[in-house]
C-alpha cells in the first residue's frame, strides 16, 4: 500500500468513527474528533509512511503554569506511552502537546489497523482529557448581586440584540407572576437555550448572566452556572457515562448547567453505540424528572449546533429557543482592548487605536478566529511588551509606568500552528 492509500485508509476510519474530516487537497489533512484536532499526512521521507497526530494546543495565552503542567504530564505520559506512539511538546506559539503515530504498510492489514487507530485515538482523547481537567477543573460561578442583571449586559461590547432577547425572558417572567395574581393563564416557556457562535463571542459570559437572571425573576433558587465539557460527563467505559451526568447535573441543581461544544456529545452516533447517546438520553430524562430545577444551556458552532439539535427529537421539543452571538467588528475588538486598558490602569497613547485596527483588520477570520479571546491575547502582549520597553528605558515616572505606545502592540497568531513534522503527497 502506497502512503496516498494509506492515508485514504486513516481519513476512512475517522469518517466511519464520526470524525469531520476536513480539505483532503491540503496536507496535513485536518480531522475533527472528539472535541480533539487530528492531522494525518505522508512522510514521504521515511518511505510512504502515513503519520496521524492529536494536537491539544492551549494558544498565546498559555503561561508558565500551563507550560510547567504540560512538561509534567509529559512526563508521566513517557512513562506509560505505548511503544508505537511517541510525544511531543512545543512552546513556541503556545503550549502544545502532541501524541503521533506512525502507520508503515504492514500497520494496514485488516486485522491490525482498527485497532492501532482506536488505541492511538484512546489514548490522545484520555490524555486531552487529563489535561483540560488539570487546567480547567469545573468550577460553580455564582451570580452577581451587586447589581441589575441587565445593567450587566448592558456593559458587554456588541450585545444589543442578545440584551432585547434578555428583557424579554425579564419581561415575560414579570408578567407571568402578574398574570397568576390575577389567576389567569401563565405561560410555559422552556429555560433551556441553544448559544451558538464562534468562539470568543460571549457565550460564557452570558450564560453566567443569564444564571443570574434566572434567579432575580424567582425562575432558580441560586441561578448559580455549572461549566461542563465532554469530559465530564461522558466516561471511557461502559458504565461510567450516565453516574458522571447525572453527577454533573446534580450539581447544577438550583442553576444552570453550561455544556459548551455540546455536539461532540453526538458525535459517532454511526457506530452500533455511543457513550455520547447515551449522556443525551441522561440529560433528556433528568430535564423531565427536575423539570423546574435546572436549566442547561448548550452551546457551539452554528452549522454543528444545528445537527445536534435536529439529531435527536428530544433535544428539538426542549430546546425551542436559539441565540446568536455573532463576530465582533474590527472597531468592536478595539473597544474591548481599551476597556481592559481603562480597568487595569493604563492610557493608548495617540496612534494605538489606529494601529489596533490595522491589525485586527489584517487578521483572517477563519473558524480559529477568537473575537474577544484574541483581543484579550492581545491586551496580555501589550502589557508584556510594555514591561519590557519600561524596564529598560528605566523610567519610573508614573506617566510613563501607564502610557502604551504604538510600539508596545504586535500583531498575535490567530490559529493554531500545523503539527511540526513534514508531511507531502506522494
Amino acid at each position: 500500500m502506497d502512503g496516498e492509500a494509506g492515508l485514504q485508509e486513516v481519513l476512512k476510519w475517522f469518517r466511519a468513527a464520526g470524525g469531520l474530516v476536513g480539505d483532503t487537497d491540503e496536507i496535513p489533512v485536518e480531522i475533527s474528533y472528539q472535541s480533539c484536532l487530528f492531522y494525518s499526512g505522508v512522510r514521504e521521507e521515511f518511505g510512504a509512511i502515513v503519520e496521524v497526530s492529536g494536537l491539544l494546543h492551549l494558544g498565546k495565552e498559555s503561561g508558565e503554569r500551563e507550560e510547567a503542567l504540560i512538561s509534567e504530564i509529559e512526563d508521566e505520559l513517557l512513562e506509560i506511552v505505548p511503544p508505537e506512539i511517541y510525544i511531543d511538546s512545543s512552546f513556541s506559539v503556545g503550549t502544545d502537546l502532541w501524541s503521533v503515530l506512525r502507520l508503515s504498510e504492514s500497520d494496514f492489514a485488516p486485522e491490525t489497523f482498527g485497532l492501532k487507530m482506536r488505541s492511538f485515538v484512546d489514548f490522545t482523547l484520555r490524555t486531552v482529557d487529563t489535561i483540560q481537567n488539570r487546567l480547567h477543573p469545573r468550577e460553580i460561578i455564582q451570580p452577581s448581586e451587586d447589581s441589575d442583571v441587565l445593567e450587566k449586559f448592558d456593559e458587554l461590547v456588541g450585545v444589543e440584540e442578545l440584551l432585547a432577547r434578555a428583557e424579554e425572558l425579564l419581561a415575560l417572567a414579570k408578567l407571568d407572576k402578574l398574570r397568576s395574581k390575577e389567576g389567569l393563564k401563565t405561560s410555559t416557556h422552556s429555560p433551556h437555550l441553544v448559544f451558538t457562535g464562534n468562539p470568543g463571542t460571549g457565550k460564557t459570559t452570558v450564560a453566567r448572566l443569564i444564571g443570574a437572571l434566572y434567579k432575580q425573576v424567582g425562575i432558580l433558587p441560586r441561578g448559580h452556572l455549572i461549566e461542563a465539557r465532554r469530559s465530564d460527563l461522558i466516561g471511557q467505559y461502559v458504565g461510567q457515562t450516565t453516574p458522571k451526568t447525572e453527577a454533573v447535573i446534580k450539581s447544577a441543581l438550583g442553576g444552570v448547567l453550561f455544556i459548551d461544544e455540546a455536539y461532540t456529545l453526538a458525535e459517532g452516533k454511526e457506530r452500533n453505540f455511543s457513550f455520547g447517546e447515551e449522556c443525551i438520553a441522561t440529560l433528556l430524562q433528568e430535564m423531565e424528572n427536575k423539570r423546574g430545577q435546572f436549566a442547561v444551556i448548550v452551546a457551539g458552532y452554528p452549522d454543528e449546533m444545528t445537527k445536534f439539535i435536529n439529531s435527536n427529537p428530544g433535544l428539538r421539543s426542549r430546546f425551542d429557543q436559539t441565540w446568536h452571538f455573532r463576530d465582533y467588528t474590527n472597531e468592536e475588538l478595539v473597544t474591548i482592548i481599551e476597556r481592559y486598558v481603562t480597568k487595569n490602569e493604563y492610557r493608548l497613547s495617540d496612534g494605538c487605536g489606529e494601529k489596533l485596527l490595522r491589525i485586527f483588520s489584517s487578521i483572517r477570520r477563519d473558524r480559529y478566529f477568537g473575537n474577544a479571546r484574541l483581543a484579550r491575547q492581545v491586551f496580555h502582549s501589550i502589557k508584556r511588551r510594555q514591561a519590557v520597553r519600561v524596564v529598560r528605558s528605566g523610567l519610573i515616572d508614573k506617566n510613563e509606568l501607564i502610557k502604551i505606545s504604538p510600539d508596545d502592540i504586535e500583531s498575535p497568531e490567530s490559529t493554531p500552528p500545523k503539527p511540526p513534522f513534514g508531511f507531502g503527497r506522494r
